[in-house]
């Protein structure tokens, strides 16, 4: 991004300064997280029905459960497991994240495509989280980027706790775009102060601009 990009002059009229997906590694972390949680659900599974075989299991019981066991692991279990892998994949491809000269958005959803938008004036701080798997395979600065509003601030009770209302998964640099927002939310300010300015000297009469430069300099006298 370049000084360029960041000239807010034309406050008034919203233009795009960046657009950029998830990182192609958030795919294989959120696989990752997945296999692992499938592996441990079977495991507990195949060592609950050993145990139960084990206490008091008879041939009978035994063959009824390899006769259910094996068609669920093969037949339901496998394929499900596939599916949500697909489903994780496209459903990474359809996540969208734009920087605006007046807000971010994040868009999301396979069949219904959803919209957030946060307006830079709501946001009130940003927080960075990296988890193990994130570290591990994205690297040093790869995680999520939390963003959070004046309206979510504390909604976790007694304002003891703050929540984001929007989050960036799958940034790669997480401390260079958090500069990048906090660059464009400190310009987006100060033209907004300039611009409040300017039409606050705007609404006075030329009789009232009058009247406040005689009070300006007899202040002025006073200390001469």
């Amino acid at each position: 991004m370049t000084e360029e990009n960041l000239d807010l002059t034309k406050i008034g009229k919203h233009r795009i300064i960046e657009q950029f997906d998830p990182h192609p590694r958030l795919k294989t972390i959120w696989i990752t997280e997945t296999i692992i949680v499938y592996i441990l659900i079977n495991v507990f599974t195949i060592g609950f029905i050993s145990f139960v075989v084990a206490v008091g299991g008879t041939s009978e019981s035994i063959r009824n459960i390899i006769t259910i066991g094996v068609p669920w692991f093969f037949g339901i279990s496998v394929p499900l497991l596939l599916l949500i892998m697909i489903f994780i994949s496209i459903y990474i491809e359809a996540i969208d994240y734009t920087l605006t000269t007046h807000e971010i958005i994040v868009e999301k959803g396979i069949i219904t495509k959803s919209r957030k938008v946060v307006p830079y004036r709501n946001i009130t701080n940003f927080n960075q989280r990296r988890g193990p798997f994130d570290r591990l395979i994205g690297g040093t600065d790869f995680g999520t980027i939390g963003i959070e509003t004046a309206g979510m601030s504390g909604a976790g009770g007694g304002g003891q706790s703050s929540h984001p209302e929007q989050k960036l998964v799958g940034i790669e640099n997480t401390t260079e775009y958090t500069e990048k927002i906090r660059n464009i939310l400190s310009k987006m300010k100060g033209q907004a102060a300039v611009t409040a300015d300017s039409e606050i000297a705007s609404s006075l009469s030329d009789e009232e601009l009058l009247k406040e430069m005689l009070l300006t300099l007899k202040d002025i006298s006073k200390k001469l």
